[in-house]
């Protein structure tokens, strides 16, 4: 991960690059293209937001892009959030040694 990392699933793409901090910072891509509505970008948002914040143990060190690839139908974005949940949860466990 010296240069970066990319981390694509179905419904989002993560960019992962160290930014030399203690502390992760995350920043979001949802565009129009993918979601033309407003209300279902702004949904998305708080939805990466929202499972970042409680995740119990963050990467450190790490400035994480999410973009969102497709936006998950109403009602069905337990799918998305665990998709999310997992990729993050990847990048704080600390690396396994052979």
């Amino acid at each position: 991960m010296a240069d970066g990392e990319t981390r694509v699933r179905r419904y989002f793409t993560l960019y992962v690059k160290p930014n030399g901090l203690s502390q992760a910072r995350i920043g979001i891509i949802a565009s129009r293209r993918v979601a033309p509505r407003a209300v279902d970008r702004n949904r998305m948002k708080r939805m990466v937001r929202e499972v970042f914040r409680a995740m119990p143990r963050r990467p450190a060190g790490v400035d994480i892009v999410v973009q969102l690839r497709r936006c998950p139908p109403r009602g069905s974005g337990v799918v998305a959030r665990t998709e999310l949940a997992r990729q993050l949860e990847a990048l704080a466990a600390p690396p396994r040694s052979n």
